[in-house]
């Protein structure tokens, strides 16, 4: 039972540090895109890697601005099978990409990290990230997608991808997956934040490789990170992925996947084992999805082999390179526009070729 157990954890605990979304201090969720819209958020029900290597595509200029894109009515229904738009957009809606081509041994996962918190009237996944795992090849691809990045959200309209959960629920966020990026995810799970800090402190704490440097705050403490192996606890480590201060949520998402890789070696150590039961019992109550014992142990070889380094593991983010920064006209929110042939090149090139 144990056994199972681990197995189930692999997979939650890694989601445990993607629930980290937002570095700043909680505060109720930003209705400034959410106005006008004649609808009631949906109640909580129940954000980790970019190129091939370490290296994630960012572009030369740390600071971007916001640059101008005119805003134009869609010219016709673009959307096909997908439901049409409740509300207006402030740009036309793209039409759908073409859904991507996998192998039937491939295993497409979607990871979602939620704001949730007591004081919040529903959440957005503010953390969002595709897994590709190919049981035959013991490849895996992983996608991280910036949580402003601005979509079709089939049923609503463009707006943030993050606000895809808070209106529809894990069935609008796999139509958006499935709209915009060509792929009809198998399974998901979702997770908040609460647990994983505890989660870590049971494992006895996690050995980070952090390939950025950092200097930021947390706390009331400064933490300094250059490139090396860090031991971290539990709040260090949720410090380490949540800092955004002195970076950027580009930056953030390189950390989240260290911490993931991490938790997964500690997991699948004997003695990450042996804390399996008081691990679970951190987990269980928040995290939610759809997966299940019997389709998590037929991806259990492929797990100890991304935990010891022998699967090849591609880590991918949609960049700065990949996205324009803007300013939505009527609402003032910052979002960020998809540059969509050099995203649909990435596409295809990591999920196909």
């Amino acid at each position: 039972m144990v056994n199972k157990v681990a197995v189930k954890l692999i997979l939650v605990a890694a989601v445990g540090i993607t629930a980290c979304g937002n570095g700043q201090p909680l505060e109720p969720a930003d209705k400034s895109d959410l106005s006008d819209t004649g609808l009631t958020p949906v109640a909580p029900t129940a954000t980790p890697f970019s190129p091939i290597g370490d290296q994630v595509p960012t572009s030369t200029s740390e600071n971007s601005t916001e640059e101008e894109a005119t805003p134009s009515p869609t010219p016709s229904d673009p959307w096909g099978d997908f439901p049409g738009p409740s509300r207006e957009s402030a740009i036309a809606i793209s039409p759908p990409f073409q859904e991507l081509s996998f192998p039937s041994s491939t295993v497409n996962v979607v990871l979602l990290g939620s704001d949730e918190a007591p004081h919040r009237a529903g959440h957005r996944t503010d953390t969002i990230i595709l897994v590709s795992l190919d049981k035959k090849t013991n490849k895996v691809t992983v996608l991280s997608i910036p949580r402003d990045l601005y979509v079709y959200v089939p049923g609503w309209r463009v707006d943030r991808i993050n606000v895809a959960d808070l209106f529809g629920g894990w069935e609008m966020v796999s139509q958006t997956i499935h709209y915009n990026f060509g792929i009809k995810p198998d399974y998901w799970v979702r997770v908040n934040f609460r647990g994983f800090e505890n989660g870590v402190n049971v494992l006895g704490g996690i050995e980070v490789q952090v390939g950025g440097s950092l200097t930021d705050e947390c706390g009331g403490e400064i933490y300094k990170y250059n490139p090396g192996t860090y031991h971290m606890d539990g709040f260090t480590a949720l410090c380490f992925v949540r800092m955004r201060k002195t970076t950027s949520d580009f930056d953030r998402l390189r950390r989240q996947q260290e911490v993931m890789l991490a938790v997964f070696r500690r997991v699948l150590t004997l003695d990450g084992i042996t804390r399996i039961p008081d691990l679970y019992g951190e987990f269980k109550d928040h995290y939610e999805g759809n997966v299940g014992i019997g389709d998590i142990l037929p991806l259990a070889p492929l797990a100890a082999k991304i935990a010891s380094g022998d699967a090849e593991v591609g880590r991918y983010t949609l960049g700065r390179d990949m996205v324009t920064p803007w300013i939505v006209p009527y609402s003032g929110a910052s979002v960020l526009l998809p540059k969509w042939e050099v995203i649909q090149e990435l596409l295809h090139t990591i999920f196909e070729d």
